[in-house]
């Protein structure tokens, strides 16, 4: 069954090599990360490979962050985001309200205007921003899924980590996500070291190890053949 999966490459050839080739395309994925793992990094990457390399438009909503900023992270690495913004091969938005109506037309309007394949949204964590309570939380963020389902767009949402604990996207990864994607950034011995862990990705063979991960000038890199702590 999981070769018989379209797949969108996530353009990282370390990672596409531990699912299987690629995210199953429109499939929702969660990447939980500690601080400083690379999850913005990895998301934004995300989006310029697929405008470089395989001529799939993207759309990065972020719920922090300000374009202003993150066209300048993106300068730390590669990449030339300018270009790809003006050729409208990508675009990012920054959504301030706390209105979860208005963040859907906004989704919705933005892929739709690009007639985009590939969407992140950065962070999830701040959807605890937009209810009042639980109940309602969870039925909308099942909308949510379902939304993005119906959009047949192939999307990254984002969500924090502490001390080894994902918070709770209200369900979220457990019901709604197809795939969820662990970074940690991890104190060994005298240094700090990133690495990679796939929890689960639906139709898909995954690694159960967890596998170093670096980030240089080029973005991140995956050494999908090594494991964490095989030489330890």
């Amino acid at each position: 069954m999981a070769a018989d999966l379209e797949r969108t490459k996530t353009g990282l050839v370390g990672l596409d090599k531990l699912i299987g080739g690629g995210i199953p395309k429109g499939n929702l994925v969660v990447m939980s990360g500690d601080p400083g793992s690379g999850k913005t990094c990895l998301c934004l990457q995300f989006l310029y490979e697929g405008a470089t390399k395989f001529n799939e438009n993207g759309v990065f909503i972020s719920l922090e962050e300000d374009v202003e900023e993150l066209e300048k992270f993106s300068t730390l690495f590669d990449w030339d985001f300018k270009e790809l913004i003006a050729k409208k091969k990508i675009k990012i938005v920054n959504v301030e309200l706390y209105d979860f109506d208005k963040l859907l037309t906004t989704i919705e309007d933005t892929v739709s205007s690009i007639n985009a394949e590939r969407l992140v949204i950065d962070p999830g964590v701040v959807f605890r921003l937009y209810f009042k309570t639980e109940l309602e939380a969870r039925k909308r963020i099942l909308g949510l899924g379902k939304m993005l389902k119906r959009m047949n767009v192939t999307t990254v949402i984002t969500n924090e980590l502490s001390m080894e604990r994902a918070k709770s996207l209200y369900g979220l990864e457990e019901y709604v996500a197809d795939g969820v994607i662990l970074l940690y950034h991890t104190k060994l011995e005298n240094r700090f070291v990133r690495s990679i862990g796939i929890l689960k990705m639906r139709g898909t063979k995954i690694s159960e190890k967890l596998h170093p991960l670096e980030i240089s000038k080029e973005g991140v890199k995956v050494l999908s053949e090594q494991e964490l702590f095989e030489e330890i």
